[in-house]
């Protein structure tokens, strides 16, 4: 029953339905002017895939021929082998398939670090060829991976340091500070797909809470990058999806609150040219108490400021100082809360009395 368990990579599971009814769903999502990406799981296959019998070779086999794997826990599998060229070439082909015969827009690519990387150089480029704006997702965390050819891979330390925030070990500019670090080693171009859920963590709101979740929200929508709503994460879905066994979500019991909350922060990344294509600039702080951090997103058309505590405690007495290149630019605007209009600050002196506990502010301004 796993979907990384592929027994023909060229195939339409009939438990989804046929061909034709795949072209129509790709069809319906394009007329809605979204995309669609799918799953693709090029280091392995299952152990009864179909290119087995004619293609022993194209399999990882150990000293005594039994095909093997790389990761011993994953039995129902077994890893290819990228030194076979005709093995290469066919998964290349297959990649170049579902984008020619189905007009998909994209890959999400299973454990992509563990397939090698000059593949993916040459693979990602033919793909270019057939599709130039074709999306690509990689299941791993290394820039390296986007210099191969990806857009977007997955950031897992950050997440796990908002855990760490949200349970008081770490502090809020900590979660600033290495988004900033990140953005210094990463492409110019790079998308790192930011997230507080996916199909391999708890769900957010156990993990976050509904107190918080919010502020965390805010924060990574309003983050460089590509934030991911996993399915049911915007009504809180509570329970997690099973990878083997069919599950659904409980849409007529969804948290109608949580869904406008992330209704609301998406229009506002919408809205704002900055929070998808703006410079980030972490903002120096100085408090009395407290945990709180602020940057500044920007481009030739907008700018936001965003100010987080992401603590179950308030900030108090907060000083956030602009470099003076910015202020330069920006201290004549004055930015306006996104969620209270009454709500102003001047960017000469960023100062606030108090930032409440679980508060992730955003003002912003229109140049």
């Amino acid at each position: 029953g796993s979907p990384l368990s592929v027994k023909d990579f060229r195939k339409v599971n009939p438990e989804y339905g046929t061909e034709a009814d795949f072209h129509n769903l790709v069809n319906a999502i394009h007329r809605k002017g979204m995309k669609i990406i799918i799953g693709m799981v090029p280091n392995h296959a299952s152990n009864d895939n179909v290119l087995m019998k004619e293609h022993p070779d194209w399999f990882m086999q150990d000293e005594q021929g039994n095909f093997t794997r790389e990761v011993a826990d994953w039995s129902d599998i077994t890893d290819f082998n990228y030194d076979n060229p005709e093995m290469r070439r066919y998964m290349m082909e297959t990649l170049i398939y579902w984008v020619k015969e189905f007009d998909v827009d994209g890959y999400r690519c299973d454990v992509a670090g563990m397939v090698p990387y000059d593949f993916w150089k040459d693979a990602l480029a033919e793909l270019r060829k057939v599709k130039p704006d074709i999306y690509l997702l990689a299941e791993w965390e290394d820039p390296r991976i986007l210099l191969a050819g990806f857009n977007s891979d997955y950031d897992w330390t950050l997440y796990h340091l908002l855990k760490e925030i949200r349970k008081g070990k770490k502090r809020t500019v900590e979660a600033v500070n290495l988004i900033a670090r990140k953005d210094s080693l990463y492409p110019r171009n790079a998308l790192p797909m930011r997230f507080l859920e996916n199909h391999d963590e708890q769900r957010s709101l156990a993990v976050f809470g509904p107190a918080a979740i919010e502020a965390y929200a805010t924060f990574i929508f309003t983050a460089p990058g590509i934030p991911l709503i996993y399915a049911g994460q915007e009504i809180g879905e509570i329970e997690s999806p099973s990878l083997f066994e069919k599950s659904e979500l409980h849409w007529a019991e969804g948290d109608t609150a949580l869904l406008k909350m992330y209704q609301s922060i998406i229009r506002l990344r919408k809205a704002y040219r900055c929070f998808t294509e703006g410079n980030f600039i972490p903002l120096p702080a100085a408090l009395l108490s407290g945990s709180a951090a602020a940057f500044l997103r920007e481009d030739e058309t907008s700018a936001a400021l965003v100010v987080c505590n992401l603590q179950k405690t308030p900030a108090r007495q907060v000083v956030f100082t602009m470099p003076e290149p910015v202020h330069n630019r920006l201290k004549e605007f004055v930015l306006v809360n996104y969620k209270n209009p009454a709500d102003k600050i001047s960017l000469k002196t960023v100062y606030f009395k108090e930032i409440p506990a679980f508060t992730t502010w955003v003002y912003v301004v229109e140049k």
